[in-house]
């Protein structure tokens, strides 16, 4: 730990200045006030030593206080987009410039979707690649490697959305690669398709009013999130500079002319490969809010039906043999279904457009905004600024409420107002008058707004209820929050916004889902009248409901999600079927998708007779699938569902919440009398956060000695006035001058 230079020298100086002072009367009071303003400053300055310690560089406190040098990292991104996937090679670099022999942990998001499928460790010249295990047993192998010297890598799911990489000795000066891959499908709306790549974990709180659900997890939460699997805590602050650099690379191939690339949040450059071939390329930015990379068709061009099919599986049973060595009649059933693998299929389908109904429908608009302290800074004006638009723009006939929630719940109104000047004059002065503080308990604020009171079923039960949650989505008890959502619905539709530069996308799109809503993601000031407008254009159409497939001899398919989310306007369908071959004598030869549009029934029919090939879609189908076991869970059949996600994650080679991906050296680097540190890789602060508190926001002990500094200060204060009213000591102007 560094020396307190600045505290040092005031102590030092003391002793000179006390005994220029001594000659003169009250030289004693005087001695006292020195002394105490001297043990000020030092408090101060170590104080603030300490904090432009944190911030800048990569510091690791400990629960004791103790200190410890991170390890530097940069992250290497390369995108390959292809039509509708798009498969991620995220390669983790970190670089030992210390003189130990170090074991290091990043904590890091994914996209809520992603199918982590590939690991790889690299040391120097050698590859060792990752197997898929069983969570405990990979975990109980890399433990073992990291005691026996060997060079060894974890990669672990937290939650859907957020990853561990454990490394485990890596020696001085050293540099070691984790390479992790995955498969993903773009997002498409209103003409336009998109990716979006997050870059850090936001502060993660834990409600109080879940705590008993949670600890059969051996997991807690605090303002940030603050453990890890098993109940490892991480460190306990968020480095303000210690930001991890990204740079992004991806290979674009569209399929068709475009007319439009860009990158909201970033400043990107690219490069013009083919007709529809791009590179687009991001370098060395701070890995503090989430890249974003849209692009849009020349002329609007709409995507037509279609159907992509991949034969067999990405991690096929011969090549997983070689990873987890299967006994003689595994191996003897692998070898007499390899002729007749099943196709794994994407289908793709833009319903028609229906139109806007000529008298418009009654509706409750219930407007949510999150107040706690994780929406500090810009996050708050965008979710204030979201809510005047969306005041804006209610109609005669709607009747509204807003909702505020942080560590309690208000609201403008006990029960929804109609929608006249005057009260939308009122709604607008209590939006003005919110600050970001306190807590995120976002079940309280569920419950208020799908609730519907007495006022509401007085109104009419033709009134359309439709619940707007403007969040940052930063809790940690998403499982909770689910059930009360499909418990509260009814009839009511939830669409959320997700605000700031890092929102928690995996909390959003699922919430939306069991709301039968969408999810919309606002980043940044200039975004917000474009998004609500947008928004408030999609509610007031008529949406795609009540979607079934079936071939067309009545047979279902195998589909995920198998309970498909409403549709709005302009959205496309997107599902993951698994299909005998066409190979195969069964092999179906249309797909028939039906559902209700504007209150009557529609259908069409798609062709299976033309598959064009993709790669990756097993991973998503096998993803989807992993998605709806997680959310099926209750406390009845949870055992069931975790052997359920173990035995489909170790078939298709994905890291899930009961499997990890493990690679370990088979040498041992590090010699047996040497021991190894560990560390941990701080994260940034998201982009335009600003912590709520006053005071540094750091892990160590700032807070304490500023606050013993100020009281020090404020005693020696009383004390010398009490000094001078005993002793009735008065200073001659001359006096006070030498003095």
């Amino acid at each position: 730990m560094k020396t307190d230079n600045r505290g040092f020298l005031a102590f030092s100086l003391s002793p000179y200045l006390l005994t220029m002072l001594a000659p003169f009367r009250g030289a004693a009071v005087i001695n006292i006030l020195t002394i105490g303003l001297l043990s000020c400053l030092s408090l101060f300055s170590y104080a603030q030593e300490r904090i432009e310690s944190d911030q800048a560089s990569l510091i690791y406190h400990s629960g004791d206080g103790e200190e410890h040098v991170s390890l530097p990292l940069t992250t290497q991104v390369e995108m390959k987009v292809s039509g509708w996937t798009n498969r991620v090679n995220v390669r983790q670099v970190f670089r030992n410039d210390t003189q130990h022999w170090l074991n290091g942990r990043y904590q890091f998001p994914l996209p809520d979707e992603a199918a982590v499928d590939h690991m790889r460790l690299e040391v120097g010249n050698k590859v060792i690649e990752g197997q898929i295990k069983e969570k405990v047993k990979a975990k109980k192998q890399f433990e073992m490697a990291k005691k026996a010297g060997k060079r060894a890598s974890l990669v672990s799911q937290f939650t859907p959305n957020i990853f561990t990489t454990s490394v485990a000795n890596l020696g001085p000066g050293e540099a070691l690669v984790v390479e992790i891959s995955y498969q993903e499908l773009v997002s498409y709306k209103k003409g336009e398709f998109s990716l979006r790549f997050p870059m850090v974990v936001n502060p993660r709180y834990f409600s109080p009013l879940s705590m008993q659900e949670q600890k059969s997890r051996s997991v807690s939460f605090s303002n940030t999130l603050t453990t890890i699997e098993n109940g490892t805590a991480f460190n306990d602050h968020i480095g303000i500079d210690a930001a991890a650099k990204v740079s992004i690379e991806v290979e674009l191939d569209a399929g068709v002319e475009l007319g439009l690339i860009s990158s909201p949040y970033h400043k990107i450059s690219r490069t013009q490969l083919s007709g529809s071939h791009y590179r687009v390329s991001l370098t060395g930015v701070k890995a503090d809010r989430d890249f974003v990379l849209n692009w849009r068709p020349q002329l609007d061009t709409k995507p037509v039906a279609a159907v992509f099919s991949q034969q067999g599986k990405t991690h096929s049973l011969s090549s997983k043999a070689q990873v987890e060595p299967m006994d003689s009649k595994a191996s003897t059933k692998a070898d007499s279904n390899k002729a007749v693998e099943d196709d794994y299929a994407l289908l793709m389908l833009l319903p028609p457009s229906a139109q806007k109904q000529s008298v418009s429908i009654s509706r409750e608009l219930i407007l949510v905004i999150d107040t706690s302290g994780s929406m500090s800074g810009a996050s708050i004006a965008q979710a204030k600024r979201a809510l005047n638009y969306a005041l804006a723009g209610l109609k005669a006939k709607d009747t509204f409420n807003v909702i505020e929630f942080n560590s309690n719940v208000g609201s403008l109104s006990p029960y929804s107002l109609p929608a006249t000047a005057k009260n939308i004059g009122l709604a607008n002065q209590y939006v003005r008058s919110l600050k970001a503080n306190g807590g995120t308990e976002m079940q309280l604020a569920l419950n208020a707004a799908l609730d519907k009171g007495t006022e509401t079923e007085e109104l009419g039960s033709e009134r359309l209820r439709q619940v707007l949650f403007m969040t940052d989505g930063s809790v940690g008890d998403e499982q909770s929050l689910f059930h009360l959502i499909k418990q509260k619905i009814g009839e009511s539709r939830l669409f959320t916004l997700g605000i700031g530069s890092a929102p928690n996308s995996h909390f959003m799109r699922r919430a939306a889902e069991f709301g039968r809503g969408t999810f919309t993601y606002i980043g940044k000031l200039d975004e917000v009248q474009s998004k609500i407008e947008s928004l408030l254009y999609q509610i007031e159409r008529p949406q795609l409901t009540d979607i079934k497939l079936r071939y067309s001899d009545n047979r279902v398919p195998d589909y995920w999600p198998a309970v498909i989310p409403d549709l709005y306007a302009e959205e496309p369908l997107l599902v993951s079927i698994k299909m005998n071959s066409t190979q195969h004598v069964s092999s179906p030869t249309e797909l028939i998708v039906s559902g209700t549009i504007g209150g009557q029934y529609w259908q069409e029919s798609v062709s299976l007779k033309e598959r064009k090939p993709e790669l990756g879609l097993d991973l998503i189908w096998a993803r989807k699938q992993l998605a709806a076991l997680e959310l099926s869970k209750n406390g009845v059949n949870e055992q069931r569902v975790k052997q359920q996600i173990t035995a489909l994650a170790l078939d298709y080679h994905l890291v899930s919440a009961h499997t990890s991906l493990v690679a370990v050296e088979m040498t041992p680097a590090r010699a047996s009398g040497i021991t190894s540190k560990s560390v941990e890789l701080l994260s940034a602060i998201p982009f335009g956060w600003v912590p709520p508190a006053t005071l540094p926001q750091t892990g160590t002990a700032s807070r304490l000695f500023i606050l013993i500094g100020g009281l020090l200060l404020s005693l020696l204060g009383i004390y010398l006035l009490s000094y001078y009213r005993a002793f009735g000591i008065v200073f001659s102007p001359q006096e006070r001058r030498d003095a």
